[in-house]
């Protein structure tokens, strides 16, 4: 096995460990986080429609 190959063969194991880790921390919901975390969905969402019409009414003043 090249030295290329190895490094290809790490990096693929590297992939596949984090793609885990990821999968297994979005199976983790807690109710508080979850709640948590839908609350800063609906602020952020808030903001961005605020933002988007102030360059809307920018744009056609």
């Amino acid at each position: 096995m090249t030295a290329r190959e190895k490094r290809r063969r790490a990096a693929m194991i590297a992939v596949a460990y984090y793609l885990e880790q990821e999968a297994a921390k979005n199976n983790e919901v807690k109710a508080v986080n979850s709640w948590k975390a839908a609350g800063k969905e609906v602020i952020m969402s808030n903001r961005a429609m605020v933002q988007r019409r102030g360059r809307l009414l920018r744009s056609r003043a």
